[in-house]
C-alpha cells in the first residue's frame, strides 16, 4: 500500500471555525471507526459536518487510492476562517441591526497505518 494522504475539503461551511476546532480536537489521530462512534454521540451541529466530510475523505481513499477503509486514520483536520455574511434585521422604530454569519473551510487529511 502506498502511504498517500488522502483528503477531503468542505468550502463555505455556514457554522463558525471556533465550534468546528471544538469538535475537531476529539477525533484527530483516532481510527475511522473511532471517529464515526465518537462524533454520532456529540449532540452539536459541527459534528454532523465532519462525519460528512470524513465520509467523502474516506470514499475518496477507496475509490482513488484504492486503500482499504480499516486502515486509516485521520492525519489532519484542518480549519480556517473565511469571510463573514453580512445581514441586517429591521426592528421597531425603523432602525436596523446589523450581524453577521460565520463561514468556515474544512479539510481533512487520512493517512494509512
Amino acid at each position: 500500500m502506498s502511504n498517500e494522504n488522502m483528503t477531503a475539503i468542505l468550502k463555505y461551511a455556514t457554522i463558525s471555525d471556533k465550534k468546528i476546532l471544538l469538535v475537531s480536537k476529539l477525533v484527530k489521530w483516532k481510527n475511522i471507526q473511532e471517529a464515526f462512534d465518537i462524533l454520532e454521540n456529540i449532540p452539536k451541529k459541527a459534528a454532523k459536518i465532519l462525519i460528512k466530510v470524513i465520509k467523502s475523505a474516506v470514499s475518496n481513499a477507496v475509490n482513488n487510492g484504492k486503500q482499504k477503509a480499516s486502515s486509516l486514520y485521520i492525519d489532519k483536520i484542518e480549519v480556517s476562517k473565511w469571510p463573514k455574511i453580512k445581514r441586517i434585521r429591521f426592528t421597531s422604530r425603523s432602525r436596523i441591526s446589523h450581524y453577521e454569519k460565520y463561514r468556515s473551510f474544512i479539510k481533512v487529511v487520512l493517512n494509512t497505518k
